[in-house]
């Protein structure tokens, strides 16, 4: 049987979790713009219950005439904690040896890199989820060519408003090849006029525009664009990326791991989000 070890030959493992989280936070662009319950999601359970309920309406009272009883209903959307997702390589030691970069430290971070970007897909995915019942929040974009225009922002926030999702926190995520469209348009604020003090969220936030921060993703459809709040999609992780490493002797070489366990959910039906496609389907 081998011998196994979990520490890297010359690393900590606190500097290991260190750059690995840095990474992580680095390249998983889209969990800041969605509802993180990851503290909710603790060992031992398989699902987070998210409590969604109605709302009161107030009545007119009539003289010497009762006032009829308002309940609350209450409902539950169930984030499953199901997608365990893991990246393993190995290295040999003949390779490591006569190899002039750091090879421990590139397959530490190329798997950080990969396994936030497989986390941002699955955000997409869920995204991408919007409600096809009345009002239909999956739409088709108006543009020449199927590229967002100024008319088609309008109508994300118009279907957003009915919905009552609140102005605050709200994405508009496009693709690259819709990002030159969206700079034509007059309204758009680009990052460096938000005025004094203002930070991007990231090297990926592109401006604002209608009280949506824009952002663009490499993994989006050419001809797509969302538009969500942040309550639209209820990410959580239950086990943090866990790195590991194992002696294979009798192959001379290193073996590399990295996995997670997170969920990802639609919540509300999908009418916290909008879609913008070609075709409205």
């Amino acid at each position: 049987m081998a011998i196994s070890k979990t520490e890297l030959a010359a690393t900590s493992q606190k500097l290991v979790a260190s750059v690995l989280q840095m990474t992580l936070k680095e390249n998983a662009m889209l969990i800041p713009t969605i509802s993180d319950y990851s503290s909710w999601a603790q060992p031992g359970s398989d699902e987070v219950s998210i409590i969604r309920r109605d709302q009161f309406a107030a009545a007119d009272k009539t003289e010497e005439t009762d006032l009829t009883v308002q309940n609350l209903a209450f409902t539950a959307d169930k984030l499953l904690l199901d997608k365990h997702k893991a990246i393993y390589t190995e290295l040999e030691r003949f390779g490591q040896v006569q190899s002039n970069v750091n090879a421990e430290s590139e397959i530490l971070m190329e798997q950080a890199r990969e396994l936030a970007l497989q986390v941002d897909k699955d955000l997409i995915t869920a995204l991408r989820a919007a409600s096809a019942a009345a009002p239909d929040h999956i739409i088709a974009m108006t543009g020449a060519g199927a590229v967002i225009s100024q008319t088609d922002i309008l109508e994300f926030r118009r279907l957003l408003n009915v919905q009552a999702v609140p102005q605050e926190d709200r994405t508009l995520l496009i693709s690259n090849d819709q990002e030159k469209a969206l700079l034509a348009i007059p309204s758009f604020v680009e990052v460096d006029k938000y005025g004094p003090g203002a930070q991007p969220l990231n090297s990926a936030e592109l401006g604002r525009v209608y009280g949506f921060r824009v952002m663009r993703h490499n993994e989006m459809v050419a001809a797509e664009a969302f538009a969500y709040h942040k309550s639209a999609v209820a990410y959580g992780t239950q086990l943090n990326p866990e790195f590991k490493t194992d002696e294979n002797l009798k192959g001379i070489k290193k073996e590399y791991l990295l996995h997670m366990i997170y969920g990802v959910k639609t919540l509300d039906s999908g009418k916290r989000q909008v879609v913008g496609n070609a075709t409205g389907a």
